[in-house]
């Protein structure tokens, strides 16, 4: 295989010496274009499958959380245990869960129904518990601004709650 035959050739093509050259260069066109076409399609679909996958994977992550979610809430209605405001019952599931200084402070509302309540260096599972036994007895979180503060190989959360009755 000679390079400067094959390149003369090319040349003489490019110049228009050669009978139907023109040709020739349009047909190499179109097929580098649909080539091209072929390609950035296929890039689009590959993109949008990825992309439904994502999505899926997301979805299935959201429904995961709601399901646990319902699993925190009172399943049924006689579970639920009335008591007569915010402060009696965080002092009931506070003794129970959260140990030693951890709360650090509790402030009544200006309506006298919910509390400002703040918590360090609780644990994950703690809170959830926590919130289980609050919902349990008519106390929901109304509010809630949670860090997590790094602890060794765990993480430990800091918070603040407004807790009241179902409003």
């Amino acid at each position: 295989m000679n390079f400067d035959v094959h390149s003369n050739q090319v040349r003489s093509i490019l110049r228009g010496d050669v009978n139907g050259g023109a040709r020739f260069l349009l047909v190499a066109l179109c097929v580098v274009v649909a080539w091209g076409a072929a390609g950035w399609m296929n890039g689009l679909s590959r993109s949008s499958a990825s992309s439904l996958t994502l999505q899926r994977g997301r979805y299935a992550s959201l429904v995961r959380l709601a399901a646990e979610y319902r699993a925190i809430a009172p399943g049924q209605k006689g579970e639920k245990m009335e008591t007569s405001d915010a402060l009696t019952a965080f002092n009931q599931v506070a003794s129970d869960i959260v140990q030693g200084d951890r709360v650090s402070r509790i402030v009544p509302m200006p309506d006298g129904k919910r509390l400002s309540v703040e918590i360090n260096r609780i644990y994950a599972e703690e809170l959830a518990e926590m919130i289980r036994g609050l919902m349990i007895r008519g106390i929901y979180v109304i509010s809630a601004e949670i860090r997590a503060i790094p602890s060794g190989e765990e993480r430990l959360l800091s918070m603040t709650l407004i807790i009241g009755p179902d409003m």
